[in-house]
């Protein structure tokens, strides 16, 4: 499927009111814009220049139209003037290097020497936004608690406010994250620096106005901010790569669908062997008892919901769109539904579509049987009740950005009985990691009464694994 810049109306709207509100003068032409993407829709490339010639006779440094111009060239045969308007293109601001790169229309040209100069260019353009994005975190939150570095081959910066060994952890499960990303969903190898922020407690507590807000995506800024390096640290990322993707297809997904996969990934075990096994979390319970109450949206009205009315109801709508994707993982069709859903992004965006496409059943029956999967799927324990098998500790959210701080333990407690201390950092939990409160109670909520476990934890930058035996929470 060959997908274009000019994807719909929207789209070129949005590029239009972008330029213009960069300074560019000029007044658009709906009517020319759709005559032009008519034409590279039918394969009349010939008719798309003479257009794009038109366009630029009134615009001439529009980077939108120049770029075009060398797509168009270069699937009519003429490489060396598609070269030219590419490199007229990044002249008048066309800097998108990963829609460059990933853009089919400009396969004949890659070759080029023009080509070849535009991508070392863009490629150390890149590397200096990556080093102002840097030096911008380091100018506002300093040197002294953070790591900076780049990776090159990830085209990722990094400023974490962690110790070597949780740094390590984590650029070891981004890593492992974005390959399965790019082999199961996201066909691409981003070319712009990403920026990964992890900042301290305090910071976070600047930077984030409410303590249930784990991370954000800055697509605009490619920039990324995690309070810990756990479950939200995983659903931005997936958003960052998503991004990158949706910019190389031109086309904007559905919130439902972006915030829908993104959750999925918050709690998963990637196997050695490539599969991945998703598990259930928080977010399960909620909409396990809304499908009791009959509180359930239809997904008929879910498909087809506004970003705006979405965020409105985040809380319902989360729990939800991420039992979807669980659901259609869980049948072994997650990949096979996203070909399905970009391939016909033009005919339904909403992806009912794809699922019927994927299941072969209409709509409602796959809805059913969603349904049916949920009432099957049992409800995951994440509170600690008095019995309960428990450490004992008190903590509190966001005290660490990269495990569970002890700031206090209960008398007679599993905790108080073992060798943790009062101010270690709890990291895993039976090689479970353990990056964020709720983690933790999602495991300790588990186990029973009397169940050993092996504790890893930090205490004055050295880490130490303890094995405790659980008792029931007393109060």
């Amino acid at each position: 499927m060959r997908t274009r810049w000019f994807q719909n109306l929207a789209v070129i709207l949005a590029v239009l009111t972008a330029t213009h509100a960069s300074g560019q003068d000029f007044v658009p032409s709906v009517t020319l814009e759709r005559r032009i993407f008519n034409t590279f829709r039918d394969g009349d490339y010939d008719t798309a220049i003479q257009l794009i010639e038109q366009y630029l006779a009134d615009h001439p440094h529009h980077p939108v139209m120049l770029y075009n111009a060398a797509c168009a060239y270069s699937l009519k045969g003429e490489p060396d003037r598609s070269a030219s308007y590419l490199i007229r293109a990044v002249r008048a601001g066309f800097r998108d290097l990963d829609q460059i790169v990933g853009d089919p229309d400009l396969e004949a040209i890659r070759e080029h020497p023009k080509y070849q100069v535009v991508i070392q260019r863009l490629q150390r353009r890149a590397a200096r936004r990556a080093d102002n994005a840097l030096d911008l975190w380091k100018a506002t939150y300093g040197t002294e608690h953070y790591r900076y570095e780049r990776d090159e081959q990830r085209r990722i910066a990094y400023a974490t406010a962690l110790d070597p060994v949780s740094h390590h952890e984590m650029r070891q499960m981004l890593q492992r994250e974005a390959d399965h990303l790019q082999s199961a969903l996201f066909d691409v190898e981003p070319r712009s620096y990403l920026l990964i922020a992890v900042p301290t407690p305090r910071d976070g507590d600047r930077i984030f106005s409410a303590d249930n807000i784990g991370g954000i995506y800055e697509h605009a800024r490619r920039r990324l901010i995690a309070r810990d390096i756990g479950g939200a640290l995983r659903h931005e990322f997936v958003h960052a790569l998503h991004y990158v993707h949706m910019d190389q297809l031109r086309q904007r997904h559905p919130l439902w669908i972006q915030e829908g996969l993104a959750s999925l990934y918050e709690d998963y075990t990637l196997h050695d062997d490539g599969t991945i096994e998703f598990h259930p979390n928080e977010r399960h319970n909620v909409v396990k008892s809304r499908a009791r109450s009959g509180r359930l949206m239809k997904w008929k009205n879910l498909f087809v919901i506004t970003d705006d009315r979405f965020m409105a109801r985040a809380g319902q709508l989360y729990p939800q769109v991420r039992s979807i994707f669980e659901f259609v993982a869980d049948q072994g069709k997650l990949t096979q539904w996203y070909e399905y859903f970009v391939a016909n992004f033009r005919e339904d965006a909403t992806g009912g579509k794809a699922f019927e496409l994927c299941f072969d059943m209409p709509l409602d029956e796959i809805e059913r049987a969603w349904r049916q999967w949920l009432t099957t799927r049992p409800k995951i324990d994440t509170t600690i009740n008095p019995g309960d098998a428990s450490l004992g500790i008190q903590s509190r959210p966001n005290g660490s950005n990269d495990g569970v701080v002890i700031d206090s333990m209960l008398p007679g407690s599993a905790a108080r009985r073992s060798q943790l201390r009062v101010g270690d950092v709890i990291v895993s939990i039976d090689g479970e990691p353990a990056r964020s409160l709720a983690e933790l109670q999602a495991i300790i909520g588990s186990k029973q009464v009397g169940d050993r476990v092996r504790v890893r934890a930090r205490r004055a930058g050295a880490y130490l694994t303890v094995v405790v035996t659980l008792r029931p929470l007393r109060w």
